[in-house]
């Protein structure tokens, strides 16, 4: 899989579905737009979002398997650009086994789990 690491419209508006599917996040992206002049940087916002899940993992965990199956998808699904975005700003990002927070691995979805390094 190649590594994109710039922003594309496809990954910009996957961002922005994301939050719109999971109001919870919102948050993140707002101070994500503080900390970067307006701008929506996707792979970092990404990255954002997986410690937020890390941070919630054990006081929201519905929120954190929709988050999770809602990647899932969207990687299924997703145009290439996206795929990488979530392949390695999202799933790369979860802490190593035995670390807080590697717990998130469990919750991966089969096409996720292709992606894991773990796995």
């Amino acid at each position: 899989m190649q590594r994109d690491w710039g922003s594309t419209a496809e990954t910009v508006a996957a961002i922005g579905a994301l939050v719109d599917a999971h109001p919870e996040l919102l948050s993140v992206l707002e101070e994500h737009l503080v900390d970067n002049g307006g701008e929506v940087l996707p792979h970092l916002v990404m990255a954002d979002v997986i410690r937020w899940l890390v941070v919630n993992e054990h006081a929201r965990p519905e929120v954190c398997r929709s988050v999770l199956a809602w990647m899932d998808h969207r990687f299924r699904v997703g145009p290439e650009s996206v795929r990488g975005m979530i392949a390695v700003s999202g799933v790369e990002m979860i802490p190593d086994p035995g670390q807080p927070g590697s717990g998130l691995r469990t919750l991966l979805g089969a096409s996720l789990r292709s992606a894991d390094p773990w796995q």
